[in-house]
C-alpha cells in the first residue's frame, strides 16, 4: 500500500517547483541619446523643443524627454604611449589645458589611461590633476593594446553616475596590437553603458593621413548653446560626422567604435590640429540635445534608433542603437 500524500506535502512540492522555475527579467532601462542637429546651411540649430523630435526604437515611436541643461561630463582619456607615437607625445603633454577648458569644464571630471605594452591608470577620476598627468607621460615599448585600454577606461566610466555624460576619448593610432579583449566586446560594452567613444587619431606608418582642419574661430566664442557660437558654419564637422556614420564594418577600431556610439574620429599630427580637434569635440558635447526615454519594448538584444526632427532640411546625428541586456 502506498503511503498517503497529504495536501500540505503537495502544496510544498508545488511551491518548491515554482521557486526552481527560472524567471527571465529584462531590466527597464533609460536610453539616453545625445543628438546634434544642424540646419540645411550647416549651422547648429538652437532652441528646439521636445515636440520637434520623433524617436523610433526598432520602428516603434517612443515617449521622449528632452533635458535642456547639459549634464556634467566624465571623460576617460586612453592615450597611446609606445615608441610608434613618441614624436607626438609632447603635443599630447601640452594639451591638458585645452582638454580641461573645452571638454571637462567646471563641473566635469577626467581620468587618464595610458597604453603600450602595458595598460596603466595614470590618473583616476577621484584623484590627481589632469594637466600634471599628461605632462608626465613618456613613450616606450612597441605593442599598442588599444582595446585593453578601452576596456580599462570603460570600467572606470561605469563606476560614474549614469546621470553624467560618459565619454571615452582615444588618442593614438587607429589600430591594436597585443590586446586580450576583443573589439566586439568593447563595442557592445560601450553601447550597453551609454558611453560615447571619440578618437583623436594619429597617422599610421605607410598609410595616408586624413586631414581634419578646423578653425578655432567661432568654436569657442560666446554662444546661445553651451559656450559655442550657434551660428558658426560647421560644414567641415558635418563632413567628418558623415564619414564616421558611414564607417564600414571592416574599418579600423576607432571608426567602428565612434560610429556605433555616436562619437567622432578626428585626425591630427600637429599641436594646433590637436587643439582644434579637441575644440570640435567640445562643440559636439556642449551643443547636443539630450533625449531620453524608457523603451516601450523590452525585447533583449540590439535595438536600432532613428531620430527625426520637424525642421525641413535638418541634419541629425546621434547613436544608431543600443544593446538591451537580458
Amino acid at each position: 500500500m502506498r503511503p498517503a500524500i497529504s495536501v500540505l506535502t503537495l502544496g510544498l512540492a508545488a511551491l518548491i517547483g515554482a521557486q526552481q522555475t527560472p524567471t527571465i527579467r529584462v531590466p527597464v532601462r533609460l536610453v539616453t541619446l545625445p543628438t546634434l542637429v544642424f540646419s540645411k546651411e550647416s549651422r547648429i540649430l538652437p532652441g528646439l523643443q521636445m515636440a520637434d523630435f520623433r524617436v523610433l526604437d526598432n520602428g516603434r515611436p517612443q515617449t521622449v524627454t528632452l533635458n535642456t541643461s547639459a549634464p556634467p561630463v566624465s571623460i576617460a582619456l586612453a592615450i597611446q604611449v609606445n615608441q610608434d607615437v613618441r614624436q607626438y607625445v609632447p603635443f599630447i603633454a601640452k594639451a591638458g589645458s585645452a582638454v580641461d577648458a573645452l571638454l571637462v569644464g567646471e563641473s566635469g571630471e577626467a581620468a587618464v589611461v595610458t597604453y603600450g605594452s602595458e595598460v596603466t591608470v595614470a590618473k583616476p577620476f577621484d584623484a590627481g590633476d589632469l594637466q600634471t598627468a599628461l605632462r608626465t607621460i613618456s613613450a616606450n615599448g612597441s605593442p599598442a593594446r588599444t582595446i585593453d585600454a578601452g576596456m580599462r577606461a570603460l570600467t572606470l566610466l561605469t563606476r560614474r553616475p549614469s546621470s553624467r555624460a560618459r565619454v571615452l576619448l582615444f588618442i593614438g593610432q587607429p589600430m591594436d596590437s597585443g590586446s586580450e579583449s576583443t573589439l566586439a566586446s568593447l563595442r557592445e560594452a560601450a553601447e550597453k553603458e551609454s558611453v560615447a567613444v571619440y578618437a583623436l587619431a594619429l597617422p599610421e606608418f605607410g598609410k595616408a593621413f586624413v586631414s581634419d582642419t578646423f578653425s578655432l574661430q567661432g568654436l569657442s566664442s560666446r554662444a546661445d548653446r553651451g559656450g559655442f557660437k550657434a551660428g558658426a558654419d560647421f560644414g567641415k564637422l558635418i563632413s567628418v560626422l558623415n564619414r564616421n556614420t558611414n564607417a564600414a564594418t571592416g574599418a579600423d577600431p576607432f571608426s567602428i567604435l565612434t560610429a556605433a556610439t555616436g562619437g567622432t574620429q578626428l585626425h591630427f599630427r600637429k599641436q594646433r590640429q590637436l587643439e582644434d580637434a579637441i575644440a570640435a569635440i567640445g562643440v559636439q558635447l556642449r551643443s547636443a540635445y539630450l533625449l531620453s526615454y524608457y523603451p516601450n519594448s523590452q525585447e533583449a538584444g540590439y535595438h536600432t534608433v532613428k531620430i527625426e526632427v520637424d525642421v525641413p532640411g535638418a541634419k541629425v546625428y546621434s547613436r544608431p542603437g543600443y544593446w538591451l541586456s537580458d
